[in-house]
């Protein structure tokens, strides 16, 4: 009878459908809302298996994945130069940092600017459309550095061990690693707070056509990553213990990016919403670094987002959880 009973259980258990999230930086702020909802096991709540991944370097490979319809959605910095195109199948959906964490840093020698090379600059970073880039350049711009040499290394562990090395001379560094560079002697020479304010850092977009082919699937994640959102925004400690235990932060480096990039810098906004003047500020950055091509015009918001199924995300989201 037990046996009978247990399998009958199991039969009425859905199978989890495999899910494999691809983030930059798994130990950094720009993936705790995927972390959070992983951790917690809110993606199995809605019937997924779900991992995550390394794409550190790999973003554009990940962003024509999303492309193809081979993901689901994809949340990183280089999803709005895809989804301008003509013919893009890539909708901005929501965001899970509205602000640029990204701090300037150089080796123990160089203490300030003035320290860099006069010609020459080395620049690590992961993709020529990731914010890094816009952070980095803007930053050697106000110091009167121009036309550095940039130099693909991968994602922010990748970008201070470059540092580190001396295989370049500098590289932006998100909240947490920038803490961790501190520690091993590294100097901070800026931060994006300087040039920017408010910034579309971490775009989830998804592909238009799998929408329409899923529609309840999608509504059930973008309201899980809001759930992720909310609940970042109101659990300190809880969001502490992703970040050290799942993300492999130290305790005190978890702490720090906490207090500093979500309590302070308010960085995670609070149910995963985007601004339309995060957009363009996104969008002139991009088209300042030339990761879009300043001549191409670029279409309304409204053209490559999809409003729609966020407000359906966030109401299933309320309607589930209260938030």
């Amino acid at each position: 009878v037990l046996i009978v009973g247990l399998l009958s259980v199991g039969a009425n258990v859905p199978a989890q459908e495999k899910l494999r999230i691809p983030v930059a930086s798994p130990g950094s702020i720009t993936s705790i809302v995927e972390s959070v909802a992983v951790y917690r096991g809110w993606f199995k709540e809605i019937g997924y298996d779900a991992t995550i991944y390394s794409v550190s370097g790999g973003e554009s490979a990940a962003v024509l994945a999303l492309e193809k319809g081979d993901l689901p959605f994809f949340n990183t910095d280089d999803n709005i130069p895809e989804a301008i195109k003509p013919g893009s199948s890539i909708r901005l959906v929501a965001s899970t940092l509205n602000k640029l964490p990204y701090y300037l840093i150089a080796g123990p020698k160089v203490r300030s600017y003035a320290d860099l090379p006069k010609d020459g600059v080395i620049v690590g970073i992961s993709s020529p459309t990731s914010a890094n880039v816009f952070v980095s350049l803007a930053l050697l711009e106000k110091q009167g550095i121009k036309n550095p040499r940039l130099v693909k290394v991968g994602g922010s562990v990748a970008r201070l061990a470059s540092v580190k090395a001396g295989k370049v001379h500098v590289g932006a560094l998100d909240l947490g690693n920038m803490l961790i560079a501190k520690e091993q002697g590294l100097n901070v020479l800026g931060s994006s707070s300087e040039v920017f304010e408010e910034f579309l850092m971490m775009q989830i977009a998804m592909n238009r056509m799998w929408v329409e082919k899923n529609p309840q699937k999608a509504v059930e994640i973008v309201g899980t990553l809001i759930r992720g959102c909310d609940y970042i925004n109101r659990n300190r400690e809880g969001t502490i213990e992703v970040l050290a235990k799942f993300m492999k932060n130290k305790p005190e480096v978890a702490q720090q990016v906490y207090d500093i990039g979500v309590a302070q810098e308010k960085s995670v906004p609070r149910h995963c919403e985007y601004t339309e003047k995060g957009v363009q500020e996104y969008i002139k950055s991009a088209q300042w670094s030339q990761a879009i091509d300043p001549k191409m015009k670029v279409p309304p918001t409204r053209d490559f987002s999809m409003p729609d199924l966020y407000q359906k995300g966030l109401d299933w989201f309320k309607k589930k959880y209260g938030g």
